[in-house]
């Protein structure tokens, strides 16, 4: 099964897959594997990155995400990260659908700058063909997330951290596109030209989600203020790339010893539109803001955006607790935020 241009390394790292656009379908279709048992699947797998002297000596499962998660450790002492489509049956919201596709598109940007906090992605397969469902083998990024260390580190250690995080957004953001939306959309030619309708269209697509479940949520109000303040949104000129969910604490590791920044995951959120919209700016350090190179002061339209994106994540996450039967604590927590949120909005002007 190996390539037959496959050379023998020397070294721990794979040789790294390329994706190729046209191969980068959006509906993970889950198909019959062939007859293997689960390390012969994963030692298949290798093969295409790895020469035959390397095999799979331990596969350990990560608990608590929605895609399936395997920590592989070789005997060449590599250890990788695969990741595979969510089980059959979890309910996924319709952006979820593309997680996946989205991060081994990013990470596949990303390689060419070979950023060190960001994992290299060495093989995507989007038909699944040896598991069975789509799946990516990336970098495993060793460190503890800074939600588990952020009671342990000093605010000068933290200071360093979010200054560098800060940075690292700015970089990612100085990827441009041709047009506004998801990664999947751009690619194709089907992005939008406005932010306006690229944010909009997101919103609509999860308060969508809600109502399929009939939860409560004052629609309405919500899709009447950001009628209201949807001009704020022109202000965004250039797609950049964005990572919605960047900074959230668990995304974030640290090197035990020093706390430095040793990487951050989870690039599944990735979209083509205003930097603004990444969590890390919803309530900014100092440091993040002098990290990303950007003032202490927001402009008007600014403050507009970032109620908007905040109902966004809040309307986001109220669902999500809806589709896995989540903790009820978090739902209330964000019920609160949201009903804040929405009254901030009707309180702000049209810029």
């Amino acid at each position: 099964m190996r390539r037959s241009n496959m050379r023998t390394l020397a070294h721990t790292h794979p040789t790294l897959v390329p994706l190729k656009a046209p191969n980068m379908v959006s509906t993970h279709k889950t198909i019959q594997p062939p007859e293997l048992d689960e390390y012969q699947r994963l030692d298949a797998i290798l093969s295409l990155l790895y020469p035959s002297t390397v095999n799979l000596q331990r596969s350990q499962v990560i608990f608590g995400h929605i895609h399936s998660l395997r920590l592989l450790t070789l005997s060449n002492g590599a250890r990788l990260l695969l990741k595979t489509s969510p089980v059959a049956g979890t309910p996924l919201l319709r952006h979820e659908r593309f997680f996946l596709e989205t991060e081994a598109r990013f990470l596949a940007l990303l390689g060419q700058s070979a950023n060190p906090c960001v994992p290299q992605l060495y093989h995507y397969d989007p038909e699944g063909s040896l598991l069975g469902s789509a799946y990516l083998v990336r970098q495993y990024v060793k460190g503890t997330s800074l939600l588990e260390l952020q009671s342990r580190i000093t605010p000068e250690q933290r200071n360093d951290v979010d200054r560098h995080l800060g940075f690292l957004a700015s970089t990612i953001a100085q990827n441009v596109a041709p047009a506004f939306g998801s990664l999947q959309q751009v690619a194709v030619r089907a992005g939008k030209r406005s932010w306006r309708d690229a944010f909009c269209a997101l919103f609509e697509s999860v308060l969508r989600d809600a109502e399929d479940m009939f939860i409560n949520l004052p629609y309405a109000e919500i899709r009447d203020e950001m009628s209201r303040l949807e001009s704020a949104l022109e202000e965004v000129m250039f797609p950049r790339l964005v990572v919605v969910g960047f900074g959230r604490p668990s995304h974030v590791l640290l090197d035990e010893r020093s706390k430095q920044l040793s990487g951050v995951v989870d690039f599944s959120s990735a979209l083509w539109g205003d930097i603004l919209m990444a969590e890390i700016f919803e309530s900014p350090a100092p440091a993040v803001l002098e990290g990303a190179g950007m003032p202490l002061g927001r402009t008007k339209g600014e403050d507009i955006r970032l109620l908007m994106y905040s109902a966004y994540r809040l309307v986001s996450q109220i669902t999500v607790q809806y589709y896995r039967n989540l903790d009820e604590p978090k739902e209330f927590d964000a019920r609160r935020r949201l009903t804040a949120t929405i009254a901030k909005m009707g309180a702000m002007d049209p810029v």
